[in-house]
């Protein structure tokens, strides 16, 4: 299932399935051992409401039994807003906080899932992106993808950005779930009315949900590296 036990748990954007995925791997019968679970941290957070049990650091501390959201993302913010925007933060502290847990984990021989916040190419600083902190941590990467119209080209980025940095991506693992960013209805008004038969909203669903393969092996070919869906991963 995994080769290594510390991962960075990028995306290709916000609300992808990052945190899903870091559930269902906390929860993995092949990852826990015994009553000791693996280890999770999402160092930064935009968009917090410290009463929101929806909320993904309140999601993670549920399943670990924490009841200290400093011990999974110390850098909270109200805005939902990039990071670099939402507050000021010390991209040294961010990478300490990392390091912190990255040698907890070795000590006690867990797992460790780091997950970040936005995209590859989020801004934490002024100066300083999530995939700064993959190239200064030396973690592999675990990069959640979904089915969408434009995904292929915007995962496609995200590889090349990691690669680029000689940042070690184990796999793309593609959200199926996840819905389309722009809606059916919409691609619907789009289409002439002589095709609007062809084109109705069950057709194009349809066409999405058989065009799924298809968006993994075009992935998996461009890039050479192992894609799969968030549901085959998982079992």
């Amino acid at each position: 299932m995994l080769r290594s036990k510390i991962y960075l748990i990028l995306g290709i954007g916000t609300e992808i399935g990052k945190t899903f995925l870091v559930e269902n791997l906390l929860r993995h019968p092949d990852l826990v051992s015994g009553s000791i679970l693996p280890l999770a941290i999402k160092p930064i957070a935009s968009g917090f409401c410290d009463d929101d049990k929806n909320s993904d650091t309140a999601r993670i501390a549920k399943i670990l039994g924490e009841k200290d959201f400093d011990k999974i993302t110390p850098w909270r913010f109200k805005k939902p807003v990039s990071p670099h925007f939402a507050g000021k933060i010390d991209f040294s502290a961010v990478k300490n906080f990392c390091r912190k847990n990255i040698a907890l984990a070795k000590k006690q021989n867990r797992f460790l899932f780091i997950e970040a916040a936005g995209g590859v190419m989020t801004p934490i600083t002024d100066k300083k992106t999530f995939l700064d902190l993959a190239c200064d941590l030396k973690i592999p990467v675990l990069l959640v993808s979904a089915n969408y119209l434009g995904s292929i080209s915007h995962t496609l980025c995200a590889i090349m950005a990691l690669k680029a940095k000689k940042i070690f991506l184990e796999k793309i693992i593609i959200n199926e779930n996840f819905p389309s960013q722009i809606k059916t209805s919409q691609l619907v008004r789009t289409c002439p009315k002589s095709r609007c038969e062809e084109h109705s909203e069950s057709a194009i669903d349809g066409h999405r949900s058989r065009d799924f393969g298809q968006v993994l092996r075009t992935i998996e070919r461009f890039s050479n590296i192992q894609t799969i869906s968030i549901k085959h991963f998982l079992q």
